[in-house]
């Protein structure tokens, strides 16, 4: 049993967009991490840049622009599994495209 995780963090199927290209899909987002599932190859100690869309947020669409450390990689068969500490983010307003969510 994991124990001491004091963050709430919850399990998605969020897109993210790797910067320099590439896809990856987040599989658990918390404020300090994120785990995601990629086919680039990307290294244990290697320093990335994100961006995250949460298009029916509240407010309006917002896009989280993160930066993280890659702390660890496993081969997952078709991609790989890849746990990275935030060390910084910031939210942008995406201009609304009057799509409604229906």
């Amino acid at each position: 049993r994991m124990q001491g995780r004091k963050e709430e963090r919850f399990d998605s199927e969020l897109a993210i967009k790797l910067e320099g290209g590439g896809k990856a899909v987040a599989r658990n987002v918390s404020a300090s991490g994120v785990y995601f599932v990629t086919n680039v190859a990307l290294q244990a100690a290697q320093l990335v840049r994100f961006s995250l869309e949460f298009l029916d947020f509240p407010s309006g669409p917002i896009e989280v622009n993160c930066s993280a450390r890659i702390v660890r990689v496993e081969e997952r068969g078709v991609g790989r599994g890849v746990a990275a500490s935030i060390s910084s983010f910031e939210f942008r307003r995406l201009p609304n495209a009057g799509k409604s969510s229906h």
